[in-house]
């Protein structure tokens, strides 16, 4: 409750940039867990997701989590090594296609105090709206969302260099 309570402005923040569905998702065992949404602005748009779980291999969240070690460490193999390292480098991963056709999403880790990934935000919409140019500008929104939330939630980034 909590984390979707200090989540709730980002989730709102994201939705109005974008127009489309945000999510809050989770790791569990049997997938990704969905806990929190902000429905799209338009007629034509994703799902409720709220209590629902889908598997980690078909979505952005799932490779999110598989990237930063919040997915069952088998799931790794279930995606290219390719993959991940790029949504690590990126600091997000879409998934266009995958889960179902016609549905385009994109993800970002949130990480706990620790550093740990405890959760993912993510965008979800259909591909005529979630266009690869339209992730390529949500994605800086996604980002900064994800970072802001894991900051409220006392991560801490820190880079090397002089003091």
């Amino acid at each position: 409750a909590d984390l979707v309570d200090l989540a709730a402005p980002i989730l709102e923040a994201l939705g109005e940039a974008s127009g489309e569905t945000i999510n809050l998702a989770v790791p569990t065992p049997l997938g990704v867990e969905h806990l929190a949404q902000v429905d799209s602005s338009h007629f034509i748009g994703s799902t409720n997701w709220l209590g629902r779980r889908v598997e980690y291999s078909t979505t952005a969240v799932g490779k999110v989590f598989a990237a930063f070690g919040a997915a069952p460490p088998e799931l790794g193999a279930a995606f290219p090594a390719n993959v991940l390292e790029q949504v690590r480098l990126r600091g997000y991963a879409a998934a266009v296609g995958e889960l179902e056709p016609g549905l385009a999403a994109m993800a970002a880790p949130v990480r706990g105090a620790g550093g740990e990934t405890i959760a993912a935000l993510s965008i979800s919409g259909p591909d005529h709206r979630l266009t690869t140019a339209r992730i390529a500008e949500l994605a800086p929104v996604l980002v900064a969302g994800a970072d802001g939330l894991s900051a409220r939630l006392g991560y801490r980034a820190t880079t090397q260099g002089a003091a």
